[in-house]
């Protein structure tokens, strides 16, 4: 049973076994197979629920994220324009337990889109509308800054979030979360203090 009573259904008990195959073995190590037995399942039915590997890698990428998503709401309803940027920053972050998974598998979609065309795509859909909700946030916490220097800015940003939260999922020892959190909150505030945003002087 759920946690909201209900049963649990045949595709929400292969997506559970394959997160946590992507997880332990990564996308080059998973098997159909593997994820069957996992699930206590058969072959045709992992099958049925997801035809090929990338519809898996796909499907637990949407899983993992769910944490993510739910703090990018609940960042961009928050009426203070610079507190609202920090919040969307820290939901990308992935400084929380819970939020690893989602860096995790994003790596791997990440090594996957330079061998696989269509997950390329997939990837930098959704990686440019983060960079234009970033941008759009950085615009209304920083109206001093250009349309130019505002998506400079938001690239700049991206690039940062993507690095730190590679290094708290993969080297903890050298970046443990507390270090990425005070990271980020200092690139934003010298992004955000009085006099940086705006056109330079002359």
């Amino acid at each position: 049973m759920t946690t909201t009573g209900r049963p649990r259904t045949v595709r929400e008990t292969v997506l559970d076994a394959v997160v946590e195959l992507l997880l332990r073995v990564g996308f080059d190590g998973i098997s159909v197979r593997q994820v069957a037995a996992a699930a206590g399942v058969s072959v045709g039915a992992v099958q049925h629920h997801f035809p090929t590997k990338d519809a898996m890698l796909g499907a637990a990428m949407e899983r993992t994220a769910e944490a993510v998503t739910a703090d990018l709401r609940a960042a961009v309803a928050v009426p203070e324009p610079s507190v609202r940027l920090h919040a969307a920053a820290r939901a990308l972050l992935g400084a929380r337990p819970d939020q690893r998974p989602a860096t995790v598998l994003w790596i791997a979609r990440l090594a996957r889109a330079e061998v696989h065309p269509p997950t390329a795509a997939d990837h930098a859909e959704q990686w440019g509308s983060v960079e234009e909700l970033l941008r759009r946030l950085l615009t209304e916490a920083a109206p001093g800054f250009t349309p130019a220097e505002a998506s400079a800015e938001a690239g700049v940003l991206l690039a940062l979030l993507d690095g730190l939260a590679v290094a708290i999922a993969r080297e903890p020892e050298r970046m443990p979360p507390e270090r990425g959190e005070a990271l980020l909150a200092q690139h934003l505030d010298r992004l955000l203090s009085p006099g940086r945003a705006g056109p330079t002087p002359r």
